[in-house]
């Protein structure tokens, strides 16, 4: 079995992934002596015993969206045994590897019942302590860090900064920027007694809140700010000391979707969101 077998859809069991390191690590310098040992994929790599769990691995590489993740999974394996046979840290990264993980991160708005649904999925992929890394922002509303990938945004989890030598705070910081980089422009749509923030892409419009002072260049704003955010490509807002405008709103913040955020509306004041009831 070669690793093409990573580009099929179908699921990998634990001993074709064996089959794989075992064929992936024969002939490596300074790698030898590969088996089969409780479940896991065991090798010696520079005199040292290295373990790779198959369970894990196999759900790992399973929850992944395309060949293309599985591959580049793989060869983060192989990445690791290399390291390890040349006396470095195996779960160092190389730093091509800390410059992708730090560059694709941006932060999402997320509804805080997402936290639940991601510990759940954490355990599906074999991950029973994958918390998700975020910050309350306003009532159910809370800020997560995630991948900005080609195909898909991925959470991060609590302490995964670490392996790219980042805590949760930097982890955080450089999403930010990242936003702050990305974001110089968007528009500002309007809708009646409704206006709207637009920005490609759509994904992140909701997270144009996060920038430092996004209002700064938007004329006739009204004294009392109310804002409606449903989903991640929605960012509604209207003059809140109108009943008409606060009405539309509501029916806005009640439109569902896939990537829902609030159901609530809120009031911008000097010390950010809250609540508006």
């Amino acid at each position: 079995m070669d690793r093409s077998r990573l580009n099929e859809a179908r699921p990998i069991s634990e001993t074709e992934l064996a089959e794989l390191l075992q064929a992936a690590s024969r002939g490596r310098s300074g790698v030898s002596g590969g088996r089969v040992d409780g479940g896991d994929f065991v090798v010696m790599a520079g005199g040292t015993e290295m373990r790779f769990g198959l369970a894990r691995l196999s759900a790992q590489f399973n929850a992944e969206p395309d060949a293309n993740r599985r591959q580049r999974g793989f060869d983060s394996l192989l990445q690791k045994l290399d390291r390890l046979a040349a006396g470095g840290d195996p779960n160092k990264p190389a730093p091509a590897e800390i410059a992708r993980f730090r560059d694709a991160l941006l932060p999402v708005l997320k509804n805080r019942s997402y936290v639940d649904e991601f510990a759940a999925l954490a355990r599906k992929q074999g991950v029973p302590d994958g918390k998700l890394l975020h910050l309350p922002l306003a009532g159910d509303v809370i800020v997560v860090p995630a991948q900005d990938l080609p195909r898909i945004t991925r959470f991060v989890w609590v302490g995964e900064g670490r392996r790219y030598g980042m805590s949760d705070a930097d982890v955080f910081e450089a999403a930010l920027a990242n936003l702050e980089r990305r974001a110089k422009r968007f528009e500002i749509h309007d809708h009646g007694l409704i206006r709207a923030f637009d920005f490609k892409p759509p994904d992140y419009t909701v997270s144009l809140l996060l920038l430092p002072n996004p209002w700064k260049d938007i004329p006739d704003l009204p004294k009392t700010v109310v804002i409606a955010m449903p989903g991640r490509s929605v960012l509604a807002f209207a003059d809140g000391d109108d009943p008409k405008a606060v009405a539309a709103l509501r029916a806005i913040a009640a439109m569902k979707g896939d990537y829902p955020v609030s159901r609530m509306l809120f009031r911008l004041g000097p010390g950010g969101l809250h609540p508006f009831p």
